[in-house]
């Protein structure tokens, strides 16, 4: 009987870390994988501005705090998949407290 109650366990948190693959909580749109995260200004001189976008996590406490930023990147990918850009660059990080961050982005069309 404990075999099967350790053997029970064992599956469900297999499962559930199989489940939380890199640690997102962010579904990856589609086209926001070939979306370019621009570290400079310069990269975006020659392209056309599309906009931008401010995105926002909640509940964060349940993230590993590596992730934030990369949650907070993805979904500025999926906005700027969806206005047909190809590289953003993330303006302000915003840390707003009881549980939620921020950031806003520049979207862009580079050719």
């Amino acid at each position: 009987m404990q075999t099967n109650i350790c053997l029970t366990l064992f599956l469900a948190v297999s499962i559930f870390l199989a489940s939380c693959g890199d640690g997102h909580y962010v579904n990856v749109r589609p086209g926001s994988e070939n979306i370019h995260v621009a570290s400079s200004l310069d990269e975006v001189n020659n392209c056309s501005d599309k906009g931008n976008n401010r995105v926002r996590i909640t509940g964060y406490a349940e993230r590993l705090s590596s992730y934030i930023k990369k949650d907070l990147i993805q979904l500025s990918k999926n906005a700027a998949a969806d206005v047909g850009a190809n590289t953003i660059i993330m303006g302000e990080y915003h840390e707003n407290g009881n549980g939620t961050q921020s950031a806003t982005f520049n979207a862009f069309l580079c050719k």
